[in-house]
């Protein structure tokens, strides 16, 4: 998977998707921990089930995944995840089209997040769905800054 990196925001990761493949959904996963191995495992699989839930509602209902943004914020730790996707539609909490036990995913996002939203762009007939997760208890240290940290190998 190719990814780019925002210059102008401290990390701020952009990871391009095509699709919604199994596949596809357990690269993003590994993507996702790879950026945010300094939280702690109940924060960072918070994360990963609004990310996993926000690129469905996007294949399901949004035309498809464009892209994934990840921006991890230390100072208030939050972690912010944004998944663009192919229309404008509006999504709705608690209701699904499809059959079966499905349509809770926004339920799942409104729970686990401070706040969460659309930002349309009807000028590209698309939207993007942003949510943002605090972190859980202590901020944790960014890699490279005191005890214990990770050198670049």
């Amino acid at each position: 998977m190719t990814e780019a990196r925002h210059a102008g925001r401290p990390g701020t990761w952009v990871l391009p998707l095509f699709g919604t493949s199994a596949a596809t959904v357990r690269s993003m996963r590994t993507w996702v921990t790879e950026h945010l191995d300094a939280l702690g495992a109940e924060h960072r699989d918070d994360v990963l089930l609004v990310a996993t839930e926000l690129l469905a509602n996007a294949h399901d209902h949004g035309g498809g995944p464009r892209h994934l943004q990840l921006w991890h914020s230390l100072r208030p730790c939050t972690v912010r995840l944004e998944v663009a996707d192919c229309n404008l539609v509006q999504p709705t909490m608690g209701e699904s089209r499809l059959p079966g036990p499905r349509g809770r995913g926004l339920l799942l996002v409104d729970r686990l997040s401070v706040t969460w939203g659309v930002l349309p762009e009807v000028e590209r007939e698309r939207k993007t769905v942003w949510a943002q997760i605090p972190c859980l208890g202590r901020c944790p240290r960014p890699a490279g800054i005191g005890l214990g940290s990770r050198m670049a190998g």
